[in-house]
């Protein structure tokens, strides 16, 4: 049996049961959004397939068996899984050496530990794609807080975006060739703004811009939501160092937890230093029976990006045929996972959020609501029905409530579920009206 996109009718034409309450005006919407995406979800599906070839690749060479997914306890030496899964982060991202561990607790962490692990008191930490992300900006010192990279020293500067949101070109030649700091940053995704994300071949103009200019530079990228998006890896435009979340791409929904930091040998065994201690490094922390799930997540990983960047595809397909601004269009080649929708105004954000909680296969009947966030400068909605608590790759929605009230849609393990979601999110704002 196949079911059409309002999910009214099997192959022969025989009338099925509608299992959400989604009015015809958006099932009408919904199957004009699937027939303009025809030929993004095409090339969506050689990406991914790219990709599941090298991660299978990468499980193959590093014979990868049964044995690994035992864990360990106490101080976890010797644990051959554990190191084995930084050596297929590392070959999946063209990197010379990864830490791809459950001790990371979250994407930020995973950075503070990149971040920490390299710069030293005196260095200079330079941002080309505008302000950080609201998370980082503590750790940074750009909001003050006890512990931050201001306190030991560091300081911080910054290449404002144009006001078009990209990036400044000529300000990022002016300020690498004054400056030389140690770190150029680069944060990939757009964070709580409306910036476009950034594609692997403007991450290599970056690179090729501070290298000539500063050969001693450490180039760092914040690759949340970016893994697996495209053929090429960061790793291979220029890049010396990045870090992500595995409750983001890099764990495939599957990852109960952790991160991994991926670049040259030197700088992860600094980082593997901040990590644990110096002079243990990498060789310490078990795994207490957590690598079957990494494993699993890391071999998912390129299908569920690509169900992702599917289900963000369509929403901006569907939401631009419903008259609303869309970033990026549906036609954009996609740099994330992320889609950002404006509403103008907190009713319809809101509506948003309640309509994705509604299509969750878990906590579907809670209502969210706005509420404070840590790091977060205004209240902030978040609706996440996730089998791990905050997992972005699964089907999740969020924005702060401020101007110009724009959501951030982020996920889907399954296009198919997920797409229902996002249908009962317009039914919701439309019925907000």
């Amino acid at each position: 049996m196949r079911l059409t996109e309002s999910c009214l009718f099997n192959s022969k034409g025989e009338f099925m049961k509608n299992l959400f309450e989604i009015n015809d005006r958006i099932l009408a919407a919904a199957d004009r959004a699937m027939a303009m995406c025809r030929d993004q979800f095409e090339e969506i599906e050689r990406v991914k397939e790219y990709n599941q070839q090298k991660m299978l690749k990468a499980f193959q060479e590093n014979h990868v068996s049964e044995s690994m997914f035992a864990g360990s306890t106490g101080y976890g030496y010797d644990d051959r899984g554990r190191d084995t899964l930084d050596k297929i982060y590392a070959s999946v991202f063209d990197a010379e050496d990864a830490l791809a561990r459950q001790h990371f607790m979250s994407g930020t962490h995973t950075l503070t530990v990149a971040l920490f692990g390299v710069l030293r008191p005196g260095d200079e930490l330079l941002c080309v794609t505008g302000t950080p992300y609201d998370t980082l900006q503590p750790v940074i010192g750009i909001t003050p807080c006890s512990g931050s990279l201001a306190d030991f020293g560091v300081t911080y500067s910054e290449v404002a975006l144009l006001p078009d949101g990209t990036l400044d070109w000529d300000g990022i030649k002016k300020a690498v060739a004054e400056k030389r700091p140690r770190m150029v940053y680069i944060q990939r995704s757009k964070g709580y703004t409306r910036r476009p994300s950034l594609r692997n071949a403007q991450i290599k103009a970056v690179c090729d811009i501070v290298r000539p200019l500063s050969p001693d530079t450490i180039i760092m990228l914040d690759n949340c939501y970016g893994e697996f998006t495209e053929y090429t890896s960061p790793m291979s435009c220029g890049v010396d160092l990045m870090a992500g979340s595995m409750i983001k791409n890099a764990g495939g929904g599957i990852a109960p937890t952790g991160g991994y930091i991926a670049g040259k040998s030197e700088l992860i065994a600094q980082c593997a230093y901040r990590l644990s201690s110096p002079g243990t490094g990498r060789e310490l922390g078990c795994t207490l029976g957590t690598l079957r799930e990494m494993y699993l997540g890391a071999y998912h990983a390129p299908v569920a990006t690509a169900e992702a960047v599917k289900t963000a595809v369509f929403a901006s397909a569907l939401f631009e045929t419903l008259g609303y601004e869309v970033e990026p269009s549906y036609q954009t080649p996609r740099g994330d996972i992320i889609d950002v929708i404006t509403f103008g105004t907190p009713e319809k954000l809101c509506a948003f959020c309640r309509g994705i909680q509604s299509g969750s296969p878990i906590d579907s009947f809670v209502t969210p609501q706005p509420s404070p966030m840590p790091g977060y400068d205004s209240e902030v909605i978040m609706a996440a029905g996730a089998f791990t608590l905050g997992s972005s790759i699964e089907i999740s929605a969020d924005g702060p409530l401020r101007e110009p009230y724009a959501v951030y849609l982020q996920g889907g393990l399954s296009f198919a579920t997920a797409k229902i979601s996002v249908m009962l999110a317009a039914q919701e704002v439309e019925n907000s009206n």
